[in-house]
């Protein structure tokens, strides 16, 4: 009896740790791909920054406070101009790019959260699910030592890298509790016959061309591959997302889960143009990846190393040079060699040799064989689990003279470099978030994010105003999925207008020279891209939005974009916004095609040329 009691008492004070521990190992993963898909869509954002993020843009600032929502806030808002946004949106990148890194890691995840909120306030009309998953995982990323492993932080860490022990927090638990909220929010809403018995949704989906991929389109034809995804996502968003949370047999119920939601994703991913939502939620389950799997990559890999030869990876460098121990570090750590060993050259004779010789770091490889210079550096990546692709891209001939070449002109510079290197890559005091006042903080916004996911999904009707903290924070949250899919009409879009030479011309899109109102072969890539696709579908009457506000505030904008790329004998006086449907019809039938003038815009006359 006293040894059940003991048990019982042992897996009590395991469970929370079983439910909502987090690896460092994968943290560390979670940490470096949320950096890099905020560095690349903070890129792909760039060239609309004038029109959707400056006074010159479809929402103004004058626009936004007129019919914007009154409790977000906004950096973007200080500075009209698109020098200022542009700023912040490099700013951005170059913030994503240090939290990949994990350089000053709760400085950029600090800098990437309030810069992300501040964007998706700026322009509401273009926020997706992924911005706003985007912005919660930056928040639970706040308060969670991202930094502590597979970092710069961490390679320059004065103290040894923690143990591989499940870190245990209210963040740590808003985060876990978060992607399973996701998930099963989106599960959820898979109501009607559709998905249930009869598993068409997906199919039903892919005919409308307004969001379909390249692949969703082919699979047009495959109604019953289709029939089975269908299936598979019915099931899988409903079962899959509880067993992330589940504390019996953790280890292959987890397991399954997770590759089951990933697989999910990359399916949706590959269907549908709207891919930020999956690329969001594969680097959220990122994150919930258990520690026993790294362990078990980490033995194969030392099995596989072993059978490389007797001798561990080394790495030798000049001792009197404080730039290249740094550099030595950040390359084990970063490269994912833990096992690398590190010595100064001056004390192993072969190594001083060939130092001296070569004024050059050494890497001997477990074959006993030694590399130098941009020879070593391939070595390296070559044996990396993660950039080993890369390394041996650069292993070739081809690369090793411009490589010596720029390896001796900077160890030319190394002296400068290293007065630079003291500044940007100082040796750290590891840290860890443990302040209680930043875990209450983290345990007051869960039990939000619960509530408003309760919310959304009809369970719970909060009060008012207990939400507004998590507008706020952009951190407001409807996980509906997969509706929106098959709910968008199959259309297209077509402005007509006239110019003052008389002559007729589709506003949006001046390059085909006369108005069509055929469909487009590709109706996806007929628009300037998936943001540009989201704000017109806003000018759709069963969009959300104040009656003709957006509609009057784009064809301003329209009118203003023509009549400043063209002289005043081909201004543009007038056009309208006509949404074209295509209903379903019949296979070989002829489509009946239904015109819908959603806009009449007038323009404002140019102003009249001054007389000579």
């Amino acid at each position: 009896m006293k040894e059940a009691r003991l048990r019982l008492t042992s897996w009590l004070r395991a469970l929370p740790a079983a439910l909502v521990g987090l690896d460092l190992r994968s943290l560390a993963l979670f940490r470096a791909l949320l950096g890099l898909l905020l560095f690349f869509d903070a890129a792909r954002r760039l060239p609309d920054t004038c029109s959707f993020y400056t006074d010159a843009g479809v929402m103004p600032r004058q626009w936004l406070a007129a019919f914007g929502e009154p409790d977000r806030i906004s950096l973007h808002l200080a500075n009209g101009q698109a020098w200022f946004a542009v700023a912040l949106l490099l700013a951005q990148a170059a913030a994503a790019l240090a939290l990949a890194l994990g350089w000053r890691t709760r400085l950029a995840a600090a800098a990437c959260f309030v810069l992300q909120a501040s964007l998706l306030s700026r322009a509401p009309l273009i926020v997706t699910p992924g911005d706003t998953l985007l912005a919660c995982l930056l928040f639970w990323g706040l308060f969670l030592p991202l930094g502590a492993r597979g970092s710069v932080d961490a390679a320059l860490a004065r103290q040894p890298a923690p143990p591989a022990a499940p870190h245990l927090s209210w963040a740590g638990a808003g985060l876990s509790l978060q992607v399973a909220a996701v998930f099963l929010s989106g599960g959820l809403a898979l109501r009607g016959a559709q998905w249930s018995p009869d598993f068409t949704a997906l199919h039903q989906a892919v005919l409308r061309d307004a969001y379909t991929a390249p692949a969703g389109i082919w699979l047009r034809t495959q109604e019953g591959l289709l029939g089975a995804f269908s299936a598979f996502a019915y099931y899988a968003a409903r079962w899959a997302p509880p067993l992330l949370l589940f504390p019996l047999l953790r280890r292959p119920l987890r397991l399954a889960a997770l590759a089951t939601l990933a697989l999910l994703q990359v399916g949706l991913a590959l269907c549908f143009v709207q891919r930020l939502l999956p690329a969001a939620a594969l680097v959220a389950l990122a994150a919930l990846v258990d520690g026993w799997v790294w362990d078990a990559l980490a033995r194969r890999r030392q099995k596989r190393e072993r059978r490389r030869g007797p001798q561990a990876l080394r790495i030798y460098y000049d001792r009197d040079c404080a730039l290249c121990l740094k550099l030595c570090l950040l390359a084990r750590t970063l490269l994912v060699l833990p096992r690398a060993e590190l010595a100064p050259a001056q004390g192993q004779a072969r190594a001083r040799a060939l130092f001296e010789a070569n004024r050059s770091w050494v890497v001997i490889d477990h074959d006993d064989h030694a590399y130098l210079k941009w020879p070593a550096l391939t070595v390296l990546l070559r044996r990396s689990p993660v950039f080993c692709g890369l390394g041996w891209l650069l292993a070739g001939s081809w690369s090793a003279a411009p490589g010596n070449a720029l390896y001796d002109l900077l160890g030319r510079h190394r002296t400068a470099l290293g007065r630079l290197a003291d500044r940007l890559l100082p040796y750290r005091e590891p840290r860890q978030c443990t302040a209680r006042a930043a875990q209450w903080l983290a345990a007051g916004v869960l039990a939000l994010v619960l509530a408003g996911n309760l919310a959304a999904a009809g369970v719970l009707r909060p009060a008012a105003g207990l939400l507004s903290p998590l507008r706020l924070l952009r951190m407001d949250q409807d996980w509906d999925w997969y509706t929106p899919l098959a709910a968008r009409d199959d259309g297209w879009f077509v402005f007509p207008g006239a110019l003052a030479d008389g002559s007729a011309v589709d506003v949006l899109h001046p390059e085909h020279g006369t108005v069509s109102f055929d469909k487009p072969r590709d109706v996806p890539g007929s628009y300037r891209g998936i943001r540009w696709h989201l704000f017109q579908d806003k000018l759709l009457p069963a969009q959300a939005g104040p009656a003709g506000a957006i509609q009057a505030a784009y064809g301003d904008y329209l009118c203003r974009r023509w009549n400043r790329a063209n002289p005043p004998g081909r201004a543009l006086l007038d056009f309208k916004m006509i949404y074209l449907v295509e209903p379903p019809h019949e296979a070989g039938a002829a489509p009946a095609v239904e015109q819908r003038i959603l806009w009449r815009q007038q323009c404002q006359a140019p102003a009249a040329a001054a007389p000579g």
